[in-house]
């Protein structure tokens, strides 16, 4: 009898058993889960942020466009009209600096609108995050010529700003002045401010602040440096290749 019943005892689990292998398998399924959680969570967060980069990348190509695209008239006299505005307002992620030329072109306002037909100006700016809205980098687009009688382009109500792209907190503005050594203490010698605003600035580099997608994440630049052709143009108006002969000295061989 006590054979039998050792047999029967050997051949079962205990309650000790049964409760410590319970255990093993919840922090096993927990862990599994938790594993799972944080890479779908990774997963769902590069995608975003993939997504994010491509609308940005393709917005600031548009910015780059119109920046290269820049019109100015060789009339022989300069005009704040055509020339390059730049309101400086800090640096860093929250830099909220604005920026304004006259431009040709399809770039930032599309194919489909009209003001692509004529020189216009736009106006650049990056609106940061206000409670649930996302913030984004900001346009605002005219024609100059042939208004009416009390248009002001100043009036948001007569020119609607409209989102590029979401997503963008900050925007940051530097210029190459031509009239300024380029090279300072062998760098570029960037200007925070531009005073000429009835010319166009040699180059410009532009940051633009991507808003971060999690709480635990920081904000990502992106940055930009464009070269403007018009630069000289509109610093010598009246020695534009359209108003000079060929023995002007700019245009004699070298």
């Amino acid at each position: 009898m006590a054979s039998a019943a050792t047999a029967r005892e050997s051949a079962g689990f205990t309650i000790l058993e049964v409760l410590l292998a319970v255990s093993l398998t919840a922090i096993i399924m927990v862990v599994v889960f938790m594993s799972v959680g944080v890479v779908s969570n990774s997963w769902r967060r590069s995608g975003e942020l993939a997504e994010k980069l491509q609308h940005s990348d393709y917005a600031l190509s548009q910015v780059v466009s119109g920046l290269r695209s820049a019109y100015y008239p060789t009339t022989g006299s300069k005009s704040d009209d055509y020339g390059f505005m730049l309101i400086d307002n800090g640096e860093g992620p929250n830099a909220a600096d604005r920026i304004r030329w006259t431009k040709l072109g399809t770039a930032i306002v599309g194919a489909s609108s009209n003001l692509a037909r004529t020189p216009h100006t736009v106006e650049l700016w990056a609106e940061p995050p206000s409670g649930q809205e996302p913030g984004g980098l900001m346009v605002r687009a005219w024609r100059g010529e042939l208004q009416p009688d009390g248009f002001d382009p100043d009036d948001e109500d007569q020119v609607a700003p409209y989102m590029l792209v979401d997503g963008v907190q900050g925007f940051n503005c530097r210029v190459l002045d031509a009239s300024k050594p380029y090279l300072d203490d062998g760098r570029p010698n960037w200007q925070d401010e531009w005073n000429s605003s009835n010319t166009i600035p040699r180059a410009v580099e532009l940051t633009f602040t991507l808003s971060p997608s999690g709480e635990d994440d920081v904000p990502m630049e992106i940055r930009r440096y464009v070269q403007i052709p018009l630069s000289d143009i509109s610093q010598n108006p009246i020695s534009a290749p359209s108003v000079v002969g060929k023995d002007h000295p700019r245009d004699r061989p070298r």
